[in-house]
């Protein structure tokens, strides 16, 4: 995947396996790699996705924030045999730029962005780990993008303790553990149940 052969960064702080089931089987793993760094030595914080399901082909992805939380950089790698997908997105002056690659043309839009937006994906349950960035314990109302579909909904992420309660487009719960790592990840409507790996 194009962002694992990135140049290393600074400082690794956390590393998470989530066994993905659906409907009580496992379909997949995804590894996620949170770092208190982004690249060229810019403060923030990375979290890299490497997502394996044997059905489908296999996804990485880089998010990055600044330290204020807001999205730098965002890049999603899909290893199609023969027709490789990469779809980039980042912040600018409060819009959303997307650009996707594929089969040697690329395809940019612009959108609203804004400090509420999270960027998700439905074979990616890692990224719930931003929606959990951001929920807060009266209920933070974010807009989630999925930039492989253009589908867009809004969702609340209340925290409560350990668990984040999702609703609106959304419907879910998450867990982390004490150092607000993502341990667990319900979405009941898709049938998927992801627990960190022991």
């Amino acid at each position: 995947l194009m962002l694992l052969q990135a140049a290393p960064l600074v400082a690794q702080t956390d590393a998470t396996t989530l066994e993905v089931r659906r409907n009580g089987t496992e379909i997949g793993r995804e590894k996620l790699t949170l770092e208190n760094a982004r690249r060229r030595g810019l403060t923030g914080t990375t979290l890299t996705i490497a997502a394996q399901y044997p059905a489908a082909a296999p996804l990485g992805v880089r998010l990055e924030r600044s330290s204020d939380g807001q999205l730098a950089l965002f890049q999603l790698d899909v290893e199609k045999p023969g027709a490789p997908v990469t779809i980039l997105a980042a912040s600018n002056a409060g819009r959303l730029v997307l650009k996707t690659i594929a089969n040697g043309s690329d395809a940019a839009q612009e959108m609203p962005g804004g400090a509420d937006v999270v960027l998700l994906d439905d074979d990616v349950v890692g990224l719930y780990s931003a929606v959990a960035d951001l929920a807060t314990p009266a209920g933070g109302r974010l807009t989630a993008i999925y930039p492989r579909t253009g589908r867009r909904t809004s969702l609340v992420a209340k925290r409560d303790g350990a668990r984040i309660l999702l609703s609106g487009g959304v419907i879910g719960t998450l867990t982390l553990d004490a150092a607000g790592r993502l341990t667990r990840v319900e979405l009941p409507s898709q049938g998927i149940v992801a627990v960190a790996a022991q």
